[in-house]
């Protein structure tokens, strides 16, 4: 199970890239594979190359995680989250690859986002926004999945997403909202039901039990195939098994 379960890339490559950062000026789209449009992606190949300056920290909570667990690339996104949140960046780390810039590589392409905040000293307010977006949401997100890869872990998953961008102002939250919702499969009502059946709360998993009894007990007039489509989501929800109307 990656980051793939539920398109989390997406909403960095179209709607935070690409979207109306700001109320003037727009990014801009990608053009070629290994390259962006924009202020902020034309800067992003090259990153690498240049000195860190007196950037200001950024302080945000980063999840714990085992590092060794981590594959090499998810280090160095962890590595550098450290550093931003701090406002001091290792001598090891400032000559580090953060990786190569490709579309398909999405946790190369954060790292970038976060080497460039190290090498501007007064960073754009949409640059900011994605700086946060990183640890908050995007990375958050990722070592969740990372630390819990069964299926019946799923909903966590989307209701963690949700979640956790909730910070983002309401012009962007437009925007990767309907992301979210088109891609909630896992908040499916029969992968909620799978997920509360071991959900370490007891009145969580009774009630799930009563859920499915009823259901049992229902007649179905249906004769058609039923179509799996995501749930109308409820992003106002304080747990995953409210996250579905």
């Amino acid at each position: 199970m990656t980051s793939k379960l539920f398109t989390i890339d997406e909403l960095i490559e179209d709607k935070l890239f690409g979207a109306n950062l700001s109320d003037d000026e727009e990014d801009g789209e990608t053009t070629v594979p290994k390259s962006f449009s924009g202020p902020i992606g034309t800067q992003l190949s090259k990153c690498e190359k240049l000195p860190v300056v007196n950037f200001k920290s950024n302080k945000c909570e980063i999840s714990e995680i085992e590092w060794t667990i981590l594959s090499k690339d998810q280090q160095h996104l962890l590595d550098i989250s450290y550093a931003v949140k701090s406002g001091s960046s290792p001598e090891d780390l400032a000559v580090r690859e953060p990786g190569p810039l490709y579309h398909s590589k999405w946790l190369t392409t954060a790292s970038r986002v976060l080497r460039l905040y190290l090498i501007i000293e007064n960073s754009r307010d949409e640059h900011k926004i994605l700086v946060s977006f990183i640890p908050k949401s995007y990375m958050h997100a990722w070592f969740h999945i990372k630390k819990s890869k069964y299926f019946t872990n799923g909903p966590e998953h989307v209701f963690e997403v949700i979640k956790s961008s909730r910070f983002l102002p309401e012009n962007l939250l437009k925007v990767i909202d309907p992301v979210i919702q088109r891609n909630a499969f896992f908040a499916h009502p029969g992968n909620v039901l799978l997920s509360m059946i071991v959900d370490k709360k007891d009145l969580v998993r009774e009630l799930d039990f009563r859920r499915i009894i009823k259901a049992r007990n229902l007649s179905s007039k249906r004769k058609s195939i039923r179509s799996f489509q995501p749930p109308k989501m409820n992003f106002p929800a304080t747990y995953y098994i409210q996250m579905i109307h």
